[in-house]
């Protein structure tokens, strides 16, 4: 059983499930990326239970849908009865989507966005603590990832001398989790126009707009749209 673990008060949550899943063919001839299976229900579904963990009400759940769209809604719109499914007649990139739900969200909602091939247990009461707290308008949700390098690594001076020698160091960088926390606002703005976020967050920022990073140190985070993923997460 799942169960609730905070009140969020008033918020909302849009999962883009439009894309094409070109990653993943062939499997995605067959069925969208966000409908397949895994050991423990579709990846959507696993998506949903993050989110109803989390403390979201299945009533405050819009997916935006497109690829296979009429397959889509048929087959889950009689699972999800409270889900909301917006169907995008066109593709417009991972900020671009957010246009066919500006009827849904208010200037002063708080809505969480997820892409659909993301599989993780990052808090998000923690995510929009910070993004309340800072006043952002957007907040970028970020975990560490750990890249180890294939080779030892030389460190050099300025005129060539040998400064020192690391064996295949680990660098650990902040990475685009595909989850963010918006003001209402910034996704009534978008206009019908293919865009992504990070070019949407960089006209934000361009523009004044206040944008904060949250990141979750001890949270996981898998890009399901990965094939060699995607099959680890079977196992």
């Amino acid at each position: 059983m799942i169960v609730a673990t905070t009140d969020f008060g008033e918020i909302k949550a849009v999962i883009l499930t439009a894309g094409l899943g070109e990653r993943l063919r062939p499997l995605t001839y067959l069925v969208p990326k966000p409908y397949l299976p895994l050991h423990n229900g579709l990846i959507i579904e696993r998506i949903l239970d993050w989110l109803k963990y989390q403390g979201l009400r299945y009533g405050d759940v819009i997916v935006v849908t497109a690829y296979m769209a009429d397959k889509v809604v048929s087959f889950l719109s009689n699972v999800l009865r409270d889900v909301k499914f917006v169907v995008a007649d066109q593709l417009l990139g991972t900020a671009g989507q957010l246009w066919y739900v500006r009827d849904y969200v208010n200037d002063g909602d708080d809505v969480v966005v997820i892409n659909g091939d993301v599989l993780t247990n990052i808090s998000l009461p923690k995510a929009l603590e910070l993004h309340r707290s800072s006043g952002a308008d957007v907040t970028i949700v970020s975990v560490r990832y750990k890249l180890t390098a294939r080779y030892g690594v030389l460190d050099i001076g300025p005129n060539g001398e040998f400064k020192g020698w690391r064996e295949k160091p680990e660098i650990t960088l902040p990475i685009v989790t595909g989850i963010y926390v918006m003001r209402g606002f910034t996704i009534k703005w978008l206009g019908r126009e293919r865009l992504d976020m990070n070019r949407y967050i960089e006209r934000l920022v361009a523009l004044g707009r206040r944008v904060m990073v949250y990141v979750d140190d001890g949270g996981y985070y898998v890009d399901l749209g990965v094939h060699s993923d995607y099959v680890s997460a079977l196992l």
